[in-house]
C-alpha cells in the first residue's frame, strides 16, 4: 500500500472516530480491523547495502550515498540519521559512520559504514602571461615558478612540484616551448605546454661621471672619459654624439649622447663641458744651480730662459724673481722664479746659488787691494758725475712718463699703454727712458741696485714685497695700486727700499 493511502486512512480515522466520536460502531470495527491488518503486512526494516563508500574531498554526507532500500517505502520516505561526529570532509582518510534508516512503520536498521575521503582532483596551473604565451625579459629569472604557479584543492600551493621537459634559458632572445606538469600528493596530475617569448625591452643605461665636467684649455677631449654605456643584453651598443667640444673656447658646451641596442631600445643623456684654463705656466731656467765667489756680480734674471703658458703664450716678462743672494757673504742661497697666468694658475722654480770664499795669495791680495782702491776712487768720481747726469734724465723722462699715466686703469699682467699692474707701470715708464726691466716686483729688485729710502732720487723705483712704484720727489710715489683702482699718488713711507737702474 502506498504511503499516501495509509496516511489518508489514518487521518480519516482520527477525524471521524477520535475527534468527532460520531461514527457507528461497525464502521469503527471495520476501520480498526483494516489498520491492524495493514500493520501486520509491513514489519520489514529498510536495508543499508553499503559497507564502505568513497567520497571526494570536501563532500558533505547525505543518505543517497549509502544504498538504502525498503520493501515498500521510497528513499524519500525513509528517515535516515547519519552520525558524522567523527567525520571530517576536509581531511583525507577513512571514517566509521553510523547510519540509521527507519521506514513509515518505524521499522529501523542501523549499520556502521566505512567512509573514505579521497582526492581525485588534479592541481590547476596558472601563468603570468596571456594564456599559454609568457613574455620574459632577456637575462631575467630562469626559475619557472616565477612565471607559472600550481594550486591544489587539498595540498594548496604545489608550485614546488612543477616539472618541465627542459630548462628555461633567458640568455637568448627568441621563443622557447616548454611542457609543464605537476602532481599532488594523491597522484593527481595535470600538464600544459607554454611558449616563453624572451624579449629585450630595456634601453641601454648611460652613466655620466658628472652632469657638468670641466676640462683644461687646449687639451684633447674624448667623451668616453666621462661617459659609460651599458646594456642588459648587447655587449656592443650603437652610440651617437650630437655636438662637438672646442677646448680652445672658454665656455660651457653641450653634447647629446644617444645609445641604441639591437632591439631598438634607445636612451639619451646630455653632458655639459666647461672649458677652463687649468694648467700653470712652465718656467725654464738655463741652470738649476750655480757657484760664484764672494764679491762676484750676480744677476738672477740672466738664468731665466723662458716662461710659457698653454693659453697666454710667452710670459717670460711676467716672471717675478725673489732673490736673497748676498755676494758679499759665503753661503748657499735660493732664487725663486714665479709666474701666474691670467686664470690665476701659478708655478715656481728655484735656482740654487753657492757663494764661495776667494782663495788668493797675499801678494796677489795686496796688488788686488791697491788696484781696487784705485779703481774705487776712479769709479766714485765717475759715479758722481754719472749720477748727476742720469738723475736729471731720469726725472724728466721716467717721472714725466709716470705722471702721464695718472688715472689709467689697473689690470693684472698689463704693461700699458692704458692699463697697468704695478710692475707693468714701472716697466713702461723705464721703457720711455730707454731701459728694459723685468715685469715683476721681485725681478726688478733682483735686476737693479737696492738703495735705502734716504738715497732716493726722482725716477728711482720704490719697492716692498709684491709691489713697486715710481718715486717722483717730495715723498710722493706714483703707482698702480690694485684691482678696481687707477694709477695715482701715494706716500713713500709704506715702501721698504729703493731700486736704481
Amino acid at each position: 500500500m502506498d504511503s499516501h493511502i495509509k496516511k489518508n486512512i489514518l487521518e480519516n480515522l482520527q477525524e471521524h472516530v477520535v475527534k468527532r466520536k460520531a461514527m457507528f460502531i461497525p464502521l469503527l470495527f471495520v476501520s480498526t480491523f483494516g489498520l491492524v491488518g495493514f500493520a501486520a503486512i509491513d514489519k520489514e526494516a529498510p536495508t543499508i547495502d553499503a559497507n564502505k563508500i568513497e567520497v571526494l574531498y570536501g563532500t558533505e554526507l547525505d543518505k543517497t550515498m549509502f544504498d538504502i532500500e525498503d520493501n515498500r517505502d521510497s528513499l524519500d520516505d525513509i528517515e535516515v540519521t547519519i552520525d558524522d561526529s567523527s567525520y571530517d570532509a576536509n581531511q583525507l582518510g577513512t571514517y566509521s559512520v553510523e547510519v540509521t534508516a527507519a521506514d513509515m512503520f518505524s521499522n529501523e536498521y542501523t549499520k556502521t559504514v566505512k567512509v573514505e575521503v579521497v582526492d581525485k582532483t588534479a592541481p590547476v596551473l596558472s601563468s603570468t602571461g596571456d594564456g599559454y604565451v609568457i613574455n620574459v625579459a632577456v637575462n631575467g629569472s630562469e626559475d619557472i615558478t616565477d612565471y607559472i604557479t600550481a594550486s591544489d584543492n587539498v595540498d594548496g600551493d604545489v608550485s614546488t612540484f612543477i616539472e618541465t621537459n627542459k630548462e628555461l634559458d633567458t640568455s637568448k632572445i627568441g621563443t622557447q616551448t616548454i611542457a609543464v606538469s605537476v602532481s599532488d600528493n594523491s597522484g593527481n596530475s595535470t600538464s600544459e605546454t607554454y611558449e616563453f617569448n624572451i624579449t629585450d625591452d630595456e634601453a641601454p643605461i648611460i652613466t655620466l661621471s658628472k652632469e657638468t665636467v670641466t676640462v683644461d684649455y687646449g687639451s684633447s677631449f674624448d667623451y668616453t672619459d666621462y661617459v659609460t654605456v651599458k646594456d642588459n643584453y648587447d655587449k656592443d651598443v650603437d652610440v651617437s654624439v650630437d655636438g662637438s667640444i672646442n677646448t680652445k673656447s672658454e665656455e660651457t658646451q653641450t653634447l647629446t649622447i644617444t645609445a641604441t641596442d639591437s632591439s631598438d631600445n634607445t636612451s639619451t643623456a646630455t653632458l655639459k663641458v666647461k672649458v677652463e684654463d687649468q694648467t700653470a705656466p712652465t718656467i725654464t731656467l738655463t741652470k738649476s744651480k750655480v757657484t760664484i765667489t764672494v764679491g762676484s756680480s750676480f744677476k738672477a734674471s740672466k738664468y731665466l730662459s723662458s716662461a710659457t703658458d698653454t693659453k697666454d703664450g710667452d710670459l717670460t716678462d711676467e716672471v717675478e724673481i725673489d732673490s736673497n743672494v748676498k755676494t758679499s757673504k759665503a753661503g748657499t742661497y735660493t732664487v725663486t722664479y714665479s709666474v701666474r697666468d691670467e686664470a690665476g694658475n701659478s708655478t715656481s722654480k728655484t735656482l740654487k746659488v753657492t757663494v764661495k770664499k776667494k782663495t788668493t795669495s797675499s801678494s796677489s791680495s795686496s796688488s788686488s787691494s791697491s788696484s781696487s782702491s784705485s779703481s774705487s776712487s776712479s769709479s766714485s768720481s765717475s759715479s758722481s758725475s754719472s749720477s748727476s747726469s742720469s738723475s736729471s734724465v731720469r726725472y724728466s723722462s721716467v717721472v714725466s712718463a709716470a705722471k702721464s699715466r695718472l688715472g689709467c686703469s689697473y689690470k693684472w699682467g698689463a704693461s700699458g699703454p692704458n692699463t697697468f699692474d704695478c710692475s707693468g707701470l714701472a716697466k713702461w715708464c723705464y721703457a720711455q727712458f730707454g731701459i728694459s726691466i723685468p715685469h715683476s716686483s721681485s725681478g726688478i729688485k733682483a735686476a737693479g741696485t737696492v738703495i735705502s729710502l734716504s738715497q732716493l732720487q726722482a725716477g728711482d723705483i720704490v719697492w716692498k714685497s709684491g709691489h713697486v712704484g715710481i718715486y717722483v720727489g717730495n715723498g710722493l710715489v706714483i703707482h698702480a695700486p690694485g684691482s678696481g683702482k687707477v694709477v695715482c699718488y701715494t706716500s713713500v713711507s709704506s715702501f721698504t727700499c729703493g731700486v736704481r737702474f
